[in-house]
């Protein structure tokens, strides 16, 4: 016996600009795990969803592999984002 494949009809942007990685327009940064003590890198913030949070004051979460925890990151480390983001957009 043979199954039916239905093919469901799904809509979908011509253009995909982030079809190649969820992470391939993301801004990398550091942030010290409070558990741990050891600086992870962070990857899936876009530079635009880091303004915005920015600039709306909402927090920005780092992971820890290590842990598996969530954590805000610091005030320092917002200002040190800030800086690099705004070092980039002037690149």
């Amino acid at each position: 016996m043979s199954a039916k494949i239905i093919h469901l009809a799904v809509a979908r942007p011509t253009t995909w600009p982030y079809r190649d990685s969820l992470f391939t327009d993301s801004v990398p940064f550091m942030s010290m795990c409070p558990t741990c003590n050891d600086s992870r890198a962070q990857v899936g913030y876009s530079p635009w969803g880091l303004l915005r949070r920015l600039n709306d004051d909402r927090p920005i979460e780092a992971f820890c592999v290590v842990c598996n925890q969530f954590w805000p990151i610091t005030a320092q480390e917002r200002g040190q984002l800030a800086e690099e983001l705004e070092r980039l957009r002037l690149s």
